[in-house]
């Protein structure tokens, strides 16, 4: 088996991917225990780094022996696949935190 087969250049990609995804979670969490008022802009800054990985991916993909499609679905499968399981982390951390709301208030 070759490393050139482009499958190997997207399961990097999304291994990387998922590992900034899982990043990011680790830092929204404690923004949102620490300070919640800041969260807005933890969001910016970790969807300019999102991007970022993206635009390398589209930039160097010419540099490895895989294709520069493969690499960038394997990068967007790796940011977007986790966040849904950590979206709803976030959401529950937040309502666990905040309490819900009263239901008789309307």
């Amino acid at each position: 088996m070759k490393i050139e087969h482009n499958i190997f250049g997207a399961i990097l990609a999304f291994i990387i991917g998922a590992a900034i995804s899982a990043a990011s979670y680790g830092i929204s969490r404690r923004v949102l225990q620490k300070n919640p008022s800041g969260y807005v802009a933890v969001q910016v800054g970790k969807q300019i780094l999102q991007v970022l990985f993206l635009v390398l991916l589209f930039v160097l993909g010419n540099y490895t022996p895989w294709s520069k499609i493969w690499l960038l679905v394997g990068g967007c499968l790796g940011i977007t696949l986790p966040m849904f399981w950590f979206t709803y982390q976030l959401v529950k951390l937040n309502d666990s935190l905040h309490g819900k709301e009263d239901s008789s208030n309307g």
